[in-house]
């Protein structure tokens, strides 16, 4: 494990025990990313509101979720990993994929608020057009939930309700 360097400020909230440095660092980038990204000037002028993450569908919850699943993946292989450039990314391709994925989630299901179960459900059931490469179906139907609760949590703002549920998967699933 690395020292306890992070990219977090002195502040109050960042000075709380987070036993990740690399991970909390992440999240600190993540905050400034939302903080930033939420202008509500997007791409589509009739997309949802970006300030309700709730109104989104699955397919976009699951879309920045993929991104803050892997940023997540990736620090922790970091700060738990060899530093060598190849083993971490065949590490990390071991993690960032529908199996991986879909175990990670059934780990976390029981601990899944009622808010949470309904994200997840949402981008289980969202209609994509992208089909399961070397997975089952149904593993790349649970990643995609996954990674559509990581989304909601990203752009909800509950950066630390995201570690630990992170966290808890990454100790279920002995990474």
């Amino acid at each position: 494990m690395t020292g306890n360097i992070s990219m977090t400020s002195h502040t109050e909230e960042s000075d709380r025990s987070i036993k990740e440095p690399a991970l909390s660092g992440s999240l600190e980038m993540l905050r400034i990313l939302s903080s930033k990204g939420n202008s509500g000037k997007g791409i589509d002028s009739d997309a949802a509101d970006p300030a309700d993450p709730f109104l989104l569908n699955g397919a976009s919850l699951a879309y920045i979720g993929d991104a803050v699943y892997e940023l997540m993946v990736r620090s922790y292989m970091l700060d738990h990993g060899s530093h060598m450039a190849d083993k971490l990314h065949r590490r990390t391709v071991e993690l960032v994929n529908a199996g991986a994925q879909s175990d990670m989630v059934r780990a976390l299901l029981p601990e899944l608020t009622e808010t949470e179960t309904a994200i997840f459900k949402r981008g289980r059931n969202a209609s994509t057009m992208t089909a399961a490469k070397h997975q089952s179906v149904t593993d790349y139907r649970r990643a995609t939930g996954l990674e559509a609760l990581f989304g909601y949590l990203y752009l909800n703002g509950e950066y630390e309700r995201l570690l630990e549920l992170f966290l808890h998967g990454a100790g279920m699933l002995r990474i």
